[in-house]
């Protein structure tokens, strides 16, 4: 007689990094406007999801020339502080490692 062979099966689990950037989605009126703190850069666009697009296209494009003119960009007082950020997004060899560095949190303008 052959041997019953028991398999336990595990449940997948899900990996997630530690986010190191935020991206805020904010609805104002008709249009959406991105922006990410950390690295001081907005912009604007009728969709979320384009607003989502073009600043992760904005970020990698900064990170770029940031690092193309370091030696600048290190020692300006409005800009040395987006060093560690810059070299996390440098070294994302694709955009999926880029997004997993991301936080994308949604609101709308709230005027008093």
């Amino acid at each position: 007689m052959g041997k019953i062979k028991i398999v336990e099966e595990k449940e997948p689990q899900i990996v997630q990094g530690m986010p190191l950037l935020t991206i805020y989605i904010i609805k104002d009126e008709e249009r959406y406007m991105a922006k990410c703190p950390e690295l001081d850069i907005v912009t604007e666009m009728d969709t979320s999801e384009q607003a989502l697009d073009s600043i992760i296209e904005m970020i990698s494009e900064y990170s770029e020339d940031y690092k193309d003119r370091e030696e600048i960009f290190t020692k300006s007082p409005n800009r040395f502080h987006h060093k560690p950020y810059v070299d996390k997004v440098i070294e994302c060899k694709n955009k999926w490692e880029l997004y997993e560095l991301i936080t994308v949190k949604y609101g709308h303008v709230y005027l008093q």
